[in-house]
């Protein structure tokens, strides 16, 4: 009876929220709890989710050096956190991802938290106005189709202020939703405008940012013509974690003619077989399936200070990328490299060394091609003497 109710017990602790990932939401207004409440129920089925005031001292994000959350969201206000940003920094260096909703009054504590990320919040009072492509001929509730990484379908609405970066997207620092050409902010006019842009650092956390809270509230999601409620579905899985998440394992290279794997060494011009399994999180499964890229772009580098190959994987059975190629006619100690950094998927850094030896003293042909002009003349010189010899002995 005692061994049912541990069992019974176990089953059911092991379907609470318990045993899911911690989000901390910051905000020092109660009111998002009501206009924000279809975000926060998409939040609560993943993660469990712990509310504070951000001026509130009953919060630690690191208790005795363990961190208390896996996922932090704020609420960007004109007051400041009572943590430092270097906390926050600290947090986010350890592995793990911080959403902030960005407001146009907001403090010069979370501007310069913002800048820390390669993103800028546009002018104070500044706003978004697009007078071709908004919603009910108001200019300042503006919409855009121009989305990056995520998967949203239908246009989406933005009202608020907008972000700022590099015109150009870097594999660390992008805009997730980008502005449209008619849109502008500000008093000079700024175009090429943010409403959510993100950043994905070297350690794979994610950094997500949105120009204004609005973005993500009750009124635009519950709009079935506009993208809003897929854009907080995608920003959650995102941004927190759970889709586009890739990890590399069975690494494997040999001599071709050979089963021996990973070998310490390789001789010169020898042919060798890389191959290597990706995995992409499925979190529809909840399990690990085979990554597929469209793009071609899985590449290997066989490195000795400076890439000597620079080679594309080719797509094989499963998971598997694979390749054959010829050991460069350099002896030294060289690296099998993969360095993906697919803009929105985690990067995947991969090296396995082994050392180039030339040829051992047996190892050689007996005749040498290049050696041919020295056998000609070794041998003859020698036919050359034997007719000289024949000629002296019978000349009378």
């Amino acid at each position: 009876m005692i061994k049912f109710l541990i069992l019974i017990l176990g089953l059911v602790f092991a379907g609470t929220p318990y045993n899911q990932k911690k989000v901390l939401v910051l905000s020092d207004n109660p009111a998002i709890y009501v206009s924000h409440s279809q975000f926060f129920n998409l939040l609560s089925k993943s993660f469990r989710v712990d509310y504070k005031n951000i001026q509130s001292n009953t919060f630690n994000l690191q208790l005795f050096g363990e961190w208390q959350y896996d996922h932090l969201i704020l609420f960007s206000t004109t007051n400041d956190l009572k943590v430092s940003t270097q906390e926050l920094l600290d947090f986010y260096d350890s592995g793990r991802n911080i959403l902030l909703l960005g407001s146009t009054d907001q403090s010069k504590y979370f501007r310069k938290f913002l800048n820390s990320f390669g993103l800028d919040m546009h002018e104070y009072g500044s706003s978004v106005v697009d007078y071709f492509n908004n919603i009910k001929g108001n200019q300042n509730v503006v919409t855009t189709s121009n989305v990056n990484i995520l998967k949203v379908d239908k246009p989406i609405a933005h009202q608020g202020a907008g972000l700022a970066m590099t015109p150009y997207e870097t594999f660390q620092v992008y805009g997730l939703v980008r502005g449209s050409e008619t849109a502008f902010s500000g008093p000079n006019l700024s175009h090429n405008i943010i409403y959510v842009g993100a950043t994905q650092g070297r350690n794979n956390a994610r950094f997500v940012a949105t120009g204004s809270w609005e973005i993500l509230s009750d009124e635009f999601l519950n709009n079935s013509n506009l993208g809003n409620f897929e854009l907080a579905q995608e920003i959650i899985l995102w941004g927190f974690g759970q889709s586009k998440i890739l990890k590399a394992e069975n690494l494997i290279h040999r001599r071709l003619d050979s089963d021996d794997i990973k070998p310490y060494n390789y001789r010169l011009r020898e042919d060798c077989y890389f191959s290597i399994d990706i995995f992409e999180w499925d979190y529809q499964k909840d399990q690990w399936v085979p990554y597929v890229s469209t793009d071609n772009d899985v590449i290997l580098e066989f490195v000795m200070l400076d890439p000597y190959y620079r080679l594309p994987l080719k797509k094989g059975d499963g998971a598997k990328y694979e390749l054959q190629f010829k050991i460069p006619d350099v002896y030294g100690v060289f690296q099998f490299k993969i360095n993906y950094l697919k803009p929105g998927y985690t990067f995947l850094k991969i090296a396995e060394k082994i050392t180039v030896r030339p040829f051992r003293h047996d190892e050689y042909g007996r005749y040498l091609v290049q050696a041919f002009p020295y056998y000609f003349s070794s041998f003859g010189t020698m036919a050359g003497f034997v007719v000289f010899l024949i000629a002296f002995l019978l000349n009378k």
